[in-house]
């Protein structure tokens, strides 16, 4: 199907708006609240450890925009790590961090795909495929950074062609250049759509921005919206 031809909504091929993965997100997350809960404790901690190690407490840009990014992605366990100033928080926020995020992505792949996600599953899948998997991590970051480096705009199409690249390595156990490949041609199957999600995940990080409360509300929306790639991911792959 051509990515230009707007399908009904009653398709299997309808592409909906980035605000209206929201509440699909929310309520799978909600759902299986006894496993992202869970999971969410890391992430939580490493939020708290940040915000109360920053001591401008909502005023310092950077940290306070990255908040809502420990829901997804391997920059915010870093971020975390480099504000406790410390060699073995570092190290448990980096490890830790990256774990959780592996176990994450492959609970949000497995509700997506109409499957009860498990934490042994999960924690399996992490143990199996955690080399690949932070290599991957790794290889994002340097291409984001690289692109933020030389200019705005290519930092931000590294993002949009990269950003669904950890779901097609779990998903096909597959290697790095690959996960990059395939991940890069369902983002041109609807580039909208990926510039949609990615807008409105830049949107909740901005709330973070907001002195005292922004901060936990770009948290606590970023966990609730952390399962629209996985959602758009799935909505993409129909589209191939």
């Amino acid at each position: 199907m051509s990515a230009r031809r707007r399908a009904r909504r009653s398709s299997p091929f309808y592409i909906p708006s980035a605000f209206g993965l929201f509440t699909p997100s929310k309520d799978l997350f909600l759902k299986h609240i006894d496993v992202f809960g869970l999971l969410y404790i890391i992430p939580a901690l490493l939020w708290l450890h940040s915000w109360i190690s920053t001591p401008t407490h909502g005023l310092n840009l950077w940290s306070r925009s990255s908040d809502a990014n420990y829901s997804w992605t391997f920059p915010g366990s870093f971020n975390a790590a480099l504000i406790g100033f410390s060699i073995l928080w570092f190290i448990f926020a980096i490890i830790v961090g990256l774990m959780v995020q592996i176990m994450l992505q492959k609970s949000q792949l497995d509700v997506v795909s109409t499957k009860k996600p498990d934490i042994g599953r999960a924690w399996q899948t992490a143990k199996k495929m955690w080399r690949p998997m932070i290599g991957l991590y790794i290889v994002m970051v340097l291409i984001f950074l690289a692109g933020l480096i030389l200019l705005l705009i290519p930092g931000l199409f590294m993002i949009r062609r990269y950003i669904f690249a950890p779901y097609v390595m779990l998903e096909k156990k597959c290697g790095i250049k690959q996960a990059l490949e395939e991940s890069h041609q369902l983002g041109l199957t609807n580039t909208g759509a990926v510039w949609g999600l990615i807008g409105v995940m830049f949107l909740i990080s901005l709330v973070g921005v907001l002195p005292l409360i922004g901060s936990l509300a770009s948290f606590v929306v970023g966990a609730l919206y952390s399962i629209a790639p996985a959602l758009r991911y799935e909505q993409l792959k129909k589209l191939v």
